[in-house]
């Protein structure tokens, strides 16, 4: 009986054995993986442009607070906002009222030549040496005032250019340069103070309007470049002619806007991923779509 119960157990074990052999069997069938659809670009030689874009302030190339010499009452405004005025020229008379001086006549006059900003003051107020009557700016050259990063201020020099653009002027580009770059670095912001010329403005230029400032950092011409899109912790997919991914390390250049310029590991016309290569890690096959530009 034993013996019976033995061959009983026996012979399970062998069944189990075989189904699961044959249930193994089945699923070790190797079954094609559908290929991926990737996007690519095609390697070239291009520029590669490294800018830093900055927000700064039209301001005038002098402003001039107007303080009054003597205590008195203002009798009268020879001027409105908007005037041009000469150096010495009548801006506001008052009745003196400094002791010594009762009742004389005196004058305000512009200590520069300029466009009268602000008029401070109305006919009859009472005014003093301490307290501003008006204010002068002079607009015959326009200047920017912006705040660069204490890393990127290393990068440019007095005179370098810039090109400048307006929220209320869109449609046009100023050019310019650098003309100031203060020699401290602000503790809070860890900025740098930098002033700039703008070449050519005009009347369209007002001070208090808001800039955009662009600043070319460096630039390499002609290099083997790809979109940044195609990096991955410095290596890019490359197709092969056979639709099968490669990836490939690179040693990289300069880093810039859009670019990466590519010094090693990549030739002109290879095909490169920009897209879907997240899903890759080598081998794999691959349907490209060339990106339009």
């Amino acid at each position: 009986m034993k013996k019976f119960l033995i061959i009983i157990i026996i012979i399970l074990v062998i069944g189990i054995a075989l189904r699961l052999t044959l249930v193994k069997s089945r699923g070790s069938v190797s079954v094609e993986k559908t290929p991926i659809s990737v996007e690519v670009v095609r390697v070239t030689r291009d520029d590669v442009k490294k800018t830093c874009s900055i927000v700064g302030m039209i301001i005038a190339d002098k402003t001039i607070q107007v303080f009054p010499e003597a205590v008195g009452r203002v009798t009268k405004i020879f001027v409105r906002e908007g005037n041009y005025v000469h150096k010495g020229d009548k801006i506001i008379s008052l009745k003196n009222e400094t002791v010594g001086f009762e009742f004389e006549e005196a004058f305000v006059t512009a200590p520069i030549s300029g466009t009268i900003a602000k008029i401070l003051v109305d006919i009859g107020s009472t005014v003093a040496p301490q307290v501003p009557v008006a204010m002068i700016v002079d607009v015959s050259r326009i200047k920017v005032n912006f705040n660069a990063p204490e890393i990127e201020a290393q990068c440019f020099r007095v005179n370098t250019p810039i090109t400048i653009k307006l929220d209320a002027i869109p449609e046009k580009d100023f050019k310019g340069y650098i003309s100031e770059i203060s020699p401290v670095v602000d503790p809070i912001t860890k900025t740098v103070g930098v002033k700039g010329v703008v070449e050519s403005g005009g009347v369209s230029l007002k001070p208090g309007m808001t800039a955009r400032i662009s600043i070319k950092l460096n630039e390499k011409k002609g290099v083997i470049a790809v979109s940044q899109d195609a990096l991955i912790d410095n290596t890019v997919f490359v197709v092969r002619q056979d639709s099968t991914a490669e990836r490939r390390p690179v040693k990289i250049g300069l880093v810039g806007d859009d670019l990466v310029e590519i010094t090693e590991g990549l030739n002109e016309n290879e095909m490169v991923i920009v897209m879907g290569q997240q899903r890759l890690a080598g081998g794999e096959k691959v349907i490209p779509i060339v990106r339009a530009r």
